[in-house]
């Protein structure tokens, strides 16, 4: 769980680790097993980062991510991420993102299926930002967005703490992070069943070894209700929960509007959490003050 805290830093950083010869941005990428290459595909330098174009981001060993241009930057971005193996004593305190043309693509031994599924996909569009303050361990994780003009859009926010004038080597070996503020919003016209969904179906597959995913997305969903059924009224009022409930059972084809708002009284230690569904449901929401809209369109 920790490698989610510093999204999007660290999402970027984990497959910039390789070393090869040339400028440092093509040393930090071009031996990665996790970012591979596609026609056209090129490395180049910008200030303050780096700059990908024609790339296979693979998540799995049957999905990847194609995109057409991919941008990171940050603080002294390009000198952290070379030491990042010998883990640093900073961490950055500013970073930006950007992918552009972002579709999901099956990565299986079928050339007719993997065509379809890339050929039924609109490109999307992903940024976000992030600012951390070492002094007082805040990471303000600032409108991760995600935009398909035909399929909608999404959108996430988030305040974190750390521990003060923390360093990588600090939090890989435990450091505590606490959420104490989330928000996301969706507009779905299709968004999440093309983006969500897959990677939500691998992820259940692969931690089930269930061969069915439709399987361990039903047994999700009923344990969301479930969890959702026993919180009491003064974490979440009428109208949010009916709208929260509302939004699970349709799943996975919610429709319309959708915004979800969790505020917590005692920072929620992200690196306690664990896998099973049931109770990282329950974790997750039991110490949060929730609000939720649902308008279907």
């Amino acid at each position: 769980m920790r490698s989610f805290l510093l999204l999007p830093l660290l999402f970027s950083f984990a497959p910039l680790s390789a070393a090869a010869a040339g400028t440092p941005c093509a040393e930090l990428v071009d031996s990665s097993a996790v970012v591979q290459h596609r026609d056209g595909f090129a490395i180049s330098e910008l200030h303050d980062g780096c700059a990908v174009t024609n790339g296979l981001f693979k998540s799995g060993n049957r999905m990847g991510w194609t995109f057409d241009r991919a941008e990171l930057k940050g603080d002294d971005l390009v000198a952290f991420l070379k030491t990042i193996a010998s883990k640093p004593n900073h961490v950055p305190t500013w970073g930006r993102f950007s992918v552009e043309g972002m579709r999901f693509t099956p990565l299986l031994d079928n050339a007719l299926a993997n065509y379809i599924a890339t050929a039924q996909q609109w490109p999307m569009d992903i940024s976000g930002a992030f600012r951390f303050d070492p002094k007082d361990g805040y990471l303000d994780i600032q409108e991760l967005d995600l935009t398909n003009l035909r399929l909608g859009k999404a959108s996430l926010s988030a305040e974190l703490t750390l521990p003060k004038d923390t360093n990588v080597q600090t939090l890989t070996q435990g450091g505590s992070v606490g959420l104490t503020h989330l928000r996301f919003r969706l507009d779905n016209q299709g968004l999440f069943e093309g983006m969500a969904v897959p990677s939500l179906a691998a992820f259940q597959q692969q931690l089930t070894g269930a061969d069915d995913p439709e399987q361990g997305i039903n047994q999700l969903r009923g344990n969301a209700v479930a969890a959702l059924q026993i919180l009491p009224d003064n974490q979440i009022d009428a109208e949010s929960k009916k709208a929260l409930l509302r939004f699970v059972q349709d799943l996975p084809h919610p429709t319309g509007f959708f915004t979800l708002d969790l505020a917590f009284d005692k920072p929620l230690q992200i690196g306690s959490l664990g896998l099973d569904a049931t109770q990282l449901a329950r974790t997750a929401l039991a110490g949060a003050k929730i609000s939720v809209s649902y308008k279907a369109r």
